[in-house]
Parts: structure tokens; sequence; C-alpha cells
């Protein structure tokens, strides 16, 4: 029984390292959400496993063109509160609770894909 409790604890503490490390999912998607939020797309876009500094630009371009002007209708986000996080192996699944200066709501799910040793967001939802 000892030998179980000590696994569940070792396994318990390594999934909430990986989740709430400055590089985990939940710490990646506040740096996206955030970037949103200030108006930052270059930032925001940094958050997805791309190449190139183009694939960076262009991520960023089409965010400003065509999510920008939403958030805008909103009022822009006033809060963001991660409500869900999941890690599968190399892969994550984080859900967040976002509120518009509007009082609209809104409920997203991102995922994740661990690149070397760090999480990065996936262009596709899987």
């Amino acid at each position: 029984m000892k030998k179980l409790v000590l696994f569940l604890a070792i396994a318990l503490s390594a999934i909430l390292a990986a989740s709430c490390s400055p590089n985990g999912p939940e710490a990646v998607a506040k740096k996206a959400i955030s970037a949103l939020q200030k108006g930052d797309y270059e930032g925001y876009a940094e958050t997805f496993n791309l190449d190139t500094d183009s694939g960076r630009h262009m991520i960023a371009a089409m965010v400003e063109e065509k999510v920008a002007p939403e958030i805008a209708g909103k009022g822009g986000i006033k809060s963001y509160k991660i409500t869900e996080s999941t890690i599968d192996g190399d892969n994550a699944t984080v859900k967040v609770h976002i509120v518009f200066k509007d009082g609209t709501e809104d409920d997203e799910t991102m995922t994740f894909s661990k690149v070397g040793d760090e999480w990065k967001q996936d262009l596709m939802n899987k």
C-alpha cells in the first residue's frame, strides 16, 4: 500500500510540474490569451509550432485581420481562466473560459504538442 501511495504521489507531482511549469501547456495558453488581450499578434503567433518567421508573421496577420475585429467588437478581453488541463504524453488540451468587456463569455479548447522540451499550440485542434 505504501508503494502505491508513493507511486501516486510521484505521478501526481510529475503531472503538476508538467502542466504548471513555465513552459507547460497552461503557461503557453496563458501567454497566448494574454497576447490576444494586449493586441500582441506576433506574441500570439509565437505560441504555435512554426518553423519560420514568415509562418509566424502570416499567423499574426491572419489573427489581426480575422480574430482581432471579433475581440474588439466585444470590447476586448476582460479576463480569462483555465478551467481544465489534460496532458496525454506529448499532447495536451487546455480549456479556457474567456469573459469579454461587453459581458459575453466564451469557452475555448486549445490543443498543444510537445516539441523538444517546449509545448506549442497546434494550428489545427486535434
